[in-house]
C-alpha cells in the first residue's frame, strides 16, 4: 500500500504534528476490504494558511512539489515526486470539513499511516457529491467485513450530521434483496444495529 511518497508525506505530517490520514481506496484494507487502485489520497487536517504554507515548503525540501498555489480554503492540491502523485485533501470530503471529534478518533493503520475511524470513513463515501456504484460496494464491504466493530450509536449520530440517513437506509435495501445466502445474518444484525441506534 504504502508507496516512498506516501512514506515520505507521512514522515513529514508526522514531524510537523499535522494529524493526516490516507483515504480513498488505498485505506480500505483497513476497514478489511481490498480492491485495487493507484490513486492516492492523504488528508491533512491544518487550520492556517501559515501551517499549510510550513507544509508545503517541508515538502518542497524532500522534492515533492505543487504547481499550485494551495491555499487553506481550497478542498485539495497534487503534489508531485519523481514518477508519483498524491491528491493532499484538506477536508475528508466535498461535503464536510473536519471537526475536533473527528480527528480524535484518528486510528493508527501501519508505521506513521493512519485512517479516519470506521464510522467517519463509511461518512466519507456516503457523502461524496460524485458518490457511484463503486462507493457503495465498498460501504457494503465494510459494513459486513467490520459489522462487530462499528460504533452503531457514533455512526448513526455521524450520518445524521450531514444529513444523510435516507441515503443510508436506501444502501442498506441492498442487504433486503438479492444478498448472498451466506450474508444473510449478518445483513439482518446490521439493519438491527442501525435501526436501534
Amino acid at each position: 500500500m504504502e508507496s516512498n511518497l506516501t512514506q515520505t508525506i507521512f514522515g513529514i505530517t508526522t514531524h510537523l504534528k499535522i494529524p493526516a490520514i490516507i483515504l480513498g481506496g488505498l485505506a480500505l484494507p483497513a476497514y478489511n476490504v481490498f480492491r485495487t487502485t493507484l490513486d492516492v489520497d492523504i488528508c491533512v487536517f491544518i487550520k492556517t494558511q501559515e501551517r499549510l504554507d510550513e507544509l508545503i515548503n517541508a515538502l518542497k525540501k524532500k522534492n515533492i512539489i505543487t504547481l499550485q498555489q494551495p491555499k487553506i480554503h481550497h478542498d485539495l492540491f497534487t503534489v508531485f515526486k519523481d514518477n508519483s502523485e498524491a491528491e493532499i485533501w484538506l477536508k475528508p470530503c466535498d461535503a464536510f470539513s473536519w471537526d475536533q471529534q473527528m480527528v480524535e478518533k484518528i486510528q493508527h493503520y501501519t508505521d506513521d499511516v493512519f485512517v479516519l475511524a470506521i464510522e467517519d470513513y463509511i461518512l466519507t463515501k456516503l457523502a461524496r457529491s460524485d458518490r457511484s456504484s463503486i462507493d457503495i460496494d465498498d460501504i457494503l464491504q465494510i459494513l459486513i467485513n467490520n459489522h462487530n466493530e462499528i460504533d452503531w450509536k457514533y455512526l448513526h449520530f455521524r450520518i445524521e450530521w450531514v444529513n444523510f440517513v435516507q441515503d443510508f437506509k436506501e444502501i442498506l435495501r441492498a442487504f433486503e434483496i438479492g444478498i448472498d445466502k451466506k450474508f444473510q445474518k449478518i445483513a439482518k444484525e446490521i439493519i438491527e444495529k442501525f435501526n436501534e441506534k
